[in-house]
């Protein structure tokens, strides 16, 4: 199947379903015009939710915008913890640690997941000299080495956290 086929699929037999699509990092309008075409591809009800940094693509599109918070103190913890320890709070012994590799990344979900995943099941030993390699490294040169975009939000949670 092309893509021109894909797309007819789309507008004869979608239209009679409500249907929910999920578009992560959309950067142009013609992304949207392949995938999703018009409202009248799906079935009354559907949703398009779609997620980009360019403001002139939600503005072409029409779109209702709402602004995506990063996360808390709290929930960049217990994110980091579950990927790291497979549980909402840090293990005895690395609570000051896990605080301060939270605190470096202001509450980015992605790169917590990531982060937290990358030390999962490594020693004290292993942390510490990964936290004395990123420390003055700045945010964004690390999360591209995750491969994840920064997304331009000030990260005024860093120096917030209790260390």
């Amino acid at each position: 199947m092309d893509l021109e086929q894909g797309q007819e699929m789309m507008k004869y037999e979608l239209c009679k379903n409500n249907v929910l699509i999920v578009l992560d990092d959309v950067d142009h309008i013609y992304h949207l015009k392949m995938l999703v075409g018009s409202n009248t591809w799906f079935g009354n009800g559907s949703r398009i939710i779609f997620t980009t940094r360019n403001q002139d693509l939600v503005n072409a599109h029409g779109a209702i915008t709402h602004n995506v918070r990063m996360l808390n103190d709290i929930e960049a913890i217990e994110l980091f913890s579950k990927h790291a320890f497979g549980k909402r709070k840090p293990v005895q012994g690395f609570e000051k640690v896990s605080l301060k590799m939270v605190s470096k990344f202001g509450g980015h979900p992605l790169a917590l997941i990531r982060l937290g995943f990358f030390l999962g099941g490594k020693n004290m030993g292993e942390w510490m000299s990964i936290l004395n390699r990123i420390e003055d490294i700045p945010v964004a040169e690390i999360l591209k080495k995750f491969k994840i975009g920064d997304d331009g939000v000030k990260r005024e949670i860093f120096n917030r956290l209790p260390i």
